[in-house]
This record gives structure tokens, C-alpha cells and sequence, in this order.
């Protein structure tokens, strides 16, 4: 029985040692881990949703240029905007979405020219830096009327009086939508048939263009010297040469041409003086 009792009191003294150990701990329970935060999400780039601009301009003519610009994330003064015409630049006035742009002069005339904007945006996104470029187009049809309109009256009077060139080559630079057209090709095959024209002068003196510069008159005081066939007398011509033309699908054309106050400066027989406006006919 006594050993009894030392056991249970050895076993009692154990526990107890086991029970203070435990309470006694200094161990420190471990620190939860924190959820990470999402990632930022992408950053769209803009948008140029449209550019507006007269379709025609003329040259040294200034027109305006909008762009309807959208942006999800910076404001839209904070992108950079660059403007760019091709193929030559001419002058961009002002910034940002909308801009005036002045065309070139002394450039190839027609021509269609392309507006181009491109816009930068600079962003930061998870601690970095990232950038978004767009652009969009825009076409502008260019003319310098005035240049245009005269080379082709040049041309026409050039080619009247090179009697070499069929009377289809003389009108190839007048309108389909005219008449004046065939009537003109009539008076040129008429003409070579009856006269054989050696030389033609002339000067531009003036062209009218309406407000819309869709029509146009040109004032052209010309010379001719051509040899009749009926009497192969040679004899020189003046008047002036009125003709008119129209401006259709981005060019302008020839459209009707007149010979006014025709009258023989030299020859050697009455008979052409009492014909003034014989030679050379240009409707």
C-alpha cells in the first residue's frame, strides 16, 4: 500500500510539472497573412472617334480642323496631340482636339492632301509608367485655281494652234457634262479642215471665279496666223478668246470657248477683210 501511495504521489508531481510547463510558455502565435491587394486594371487608350475639315480647301486657304477625342482615364487636356499634313505640311495654328491648318501654295494642283492627328497618352499603372499612342486620318482635296484653271486654257490655246494635234486631243480638257465640249470639237475639225494654222499667241488677262468656285469665266486676248486653203495667202488674226470653266470631282475642266471680235490684222486681199471673225473659230 505504501508503494501505492509514492506512485500516485510521484505520478501527482509529474502532472504538475507537466501543468506549470505548459501555462509557463513564452512562444508567440504566428502573424496572419495579409490578402494582396488586386492589380490596377489596364488603361484604355483614347479614342479619336472622328476628325471634321472642310473637304476642299483652296491654296493659302486656312480651314478648321476637330477632332471628337473620349478617354476613359485622363482628362482630355492632358494628352498630347500632334498634327501632320501630307505631302507637304503647310501651317497648323493652335492645339489640343481643334486646330486650323493653312494649305501650301505653289504645290501640285489637284491634289488631295491627308491630315493626320496622333495622340499620346502617358499613364502610371502599378508603381510603372506605360504610354498609349493613337492616331486617325482625315483627306482634304487641294486646288490652286487659279494656277489649275490657267494651265488648262494655256493648254487648249497651245494645242488650237498646233495644227499637228487631232481636234480630240485639243478638247481632251473640256467637261463630258458640257456641250461645249462637242460643239468645240466641231469648230477645231472644221478649222482644220479649211485652215492650217502656223502660230497662236495669247494672254491671260483675267479670271473671274463665282463665290462657290465651281465656275469660272477666263478673258484671253489671242493672236493666229494660219494660212487659208482656198487662198494660201497667210494672214494674222487677233480677238479674244472667252472660255469658261467648271469645277467637277475635286478638278476643274474646260467648258465652253468663244472667239469675240475677230479681225484680220494683215493680209493681202479684201475679200478676208469683209470676213473678220472667219479665223480662227473657237466656241
Amino acid at each position: 500500500m505504501a508503494l501505492n501511495k509514492i506512485g500516485l504521489v510521484l505520478a501527482a508531481a509529474v502532472a504538475a510539472v507537466a501543468v506549470g510547463t505548459t501555462g509557463c510558455s513564452s512562444s508567440t502565435p504566428a502573424a496572419p497573412t495579409p490578402t494582396p491587394l488586386p492589380p490596377s486594371p489596364p488603361n484604355t487608350p483614347p479614342v479619336i472617334e472622328s476628325i471634321a475639315v472642310n473637304p476642299r480647301v483652296e491654296a493659302d486657304d486656312e480651314v478648321l480642323v476637330t477632332a471628337s477625342v473620349r478617354d476613359a482615364e485622363t482628362p482630355l487636356d492632358q494628352l498630347a496631340y500632334a498634327w501632320t499634313a501630307a505631302p507637304a505640311n503647310g501651317t497648323f495654328t493652335g492645339t489640343g482636339p481643334q486646330v486650323r491648318w493653312r494649305a501650301p501654295h505653289l504645290q501640285p494642283t489637284p491634289d488631295l492632301y491627308t491630315l493626320t492627328l496622333v495622340i499620346t497618352e502617358e499613364y502610371t499603372r502599378n508603381g510603372g509608367g506605360g504610354e498609349n499612342k493613337v492616331s486617325r486620318t482625315a483627306q482634304v482635296h487641294y486646288n490652286d485655281s487659279y494656277r489649275e484653271i490657267s494651265r488648262l486654257t494655256s493648254d487648249f490655246l497651245t494645242d488650237f494652234g498646233t495644227f499637228s494635234l487631232s481636234p480630240q486631243q485639243v478638247v481632251r480638257n473640256f467637261s463630258d457634262s458640257c456641250s461645249g465640249k462637242l460643239a468645240e470639237l466641231h469648230d477645231v475639225q472644221n478649222n482644220r479642215a479649211n485652215y492650217q494654222i502656223l502660230k497662236a499667241t495669247f494672254t491671260i488677262s483675267r479670271i473671274d471665279l463665282n463665290a462657290d468656285k465651281i465656275q469660272a469665266t477666263i478673258t484671253a486676248p489671242c493672236t493666229f496666223i494660219d494660212i487659208p486653203n482656198a487662198t494660201k495667202v497667210p494672214e494674222t488674226v487677233a480677238g479674244t478668246c472667252l472660255l469658261t470653266s467648271v469645277y467637277e470631282s475635286w478638278r476643274w475642266f474646260l467648258c465652253t470657248s468663244l472667239f469675240n471680235d475677230g479681225h484680220i490684222i494683215t493680209n493681202t486681199l479684201d475679200y478676208h477683210r469683209h470676213q473678220p471673225a472667219a479665223t480662227p473659230r473657237l466656241r
